[in-house]
């Protein structure tokens, strides 16, 4: 679990969050939504300990630097050696760990064939680059795992079974999620926080009051 204590984060001048105090998750799936500039970026870069802020933040009781090991981000816009076959970008992004090369076949098999893995990652599509970042995380096995717009740019089959592998990572570590495809993360997440106003509210119970993301969003930024 998070607990946001007394948490500020300001730009020069321009506060995101202000003094706020929240408790998120229990190895539960938990999905951020709000629109695009309301600080959800800045929150998935505070939680994982790339951005410095004003109070604390503990996961597990634990400090933020002290987990940061065990914390993996999916970003929108996934880096990856460009140059380097899909396959080889795993081998060298998991050097760290102790899992053998067979291993990483088998679990990079379950989501492409051994033509695209052989494919330089420059050729791949948008979608195939964030498959690729998921198949790390199951690699590297955090228990912390944070998918940033993770549904973005994929098709129906492959959107299907991502939301199957989430669902399954959920049992033993916290899942955090970030979109605006709410069709994809309906009856999916555990709880459901909006950022607005520079506070985190959390509509958990709205939403499984409704079952509508979409409803619950509109209820906060309906024009």
């Amino acid at each position: 679990m998070f607990d946001l204590i007394n948490m500020t984060k300001k730009y020069k001048n321009k506060i995101i969050f202000e003094d706020e105090t929240v408790s998120v998750g229990n190895h539960k799936i938990i999905f951020f939504m709000g629109p695009n500039g309301c600080g959800k970026t800045t929150l998935i870069k505070c939680l994982s300990g790339l951005e410095k802020y004003k109070g604390k933040i503990k996961y597990d009781n634990y400090s933020i630097d002290d987990i940061r090991k065990e914390t993996f981000v999916i970003w929108d816009d996934c880096p990856f050696y460009d140059d380097l076959s899909g396959i080889n970008n795993l081998y060298v992004l998991s050097e760290s760990t102790s899992i053998k090369a067979d291993d990483i076949k088998r679990i990079s098999n379950k989501y492409f064939s051994e033509d695209t893995l052989k494919r330089k990652v420059k050729k791949y599509s948008y979608g195939q680059r964030k498959m690729l970042a998921l198949v790390l995380g199951e690699i590297l096995n955090p228990s912390l795992l944070i998918m940033d717009e993770i549904s973005n740019g994929l098709d129906y089959d492959t959107m299907k079974l991502l939301r199957k592998e989430i669902k399954e990572k959920s049992v033993d570590k916290d899942i955090i999620l970030t979109g605006h495809q709410f069709a994809f993360y309906e009856g999916l997440v555990d709880e459901v926080f909006i950022i607005h106003n520079k506070h985190i509210i959390d509509v958990t119970d709205e939403y499984i009051s409704c079952d509508d993301l979409g409803l619950v969003y509109e209820r906060y930024f309906d024009e």
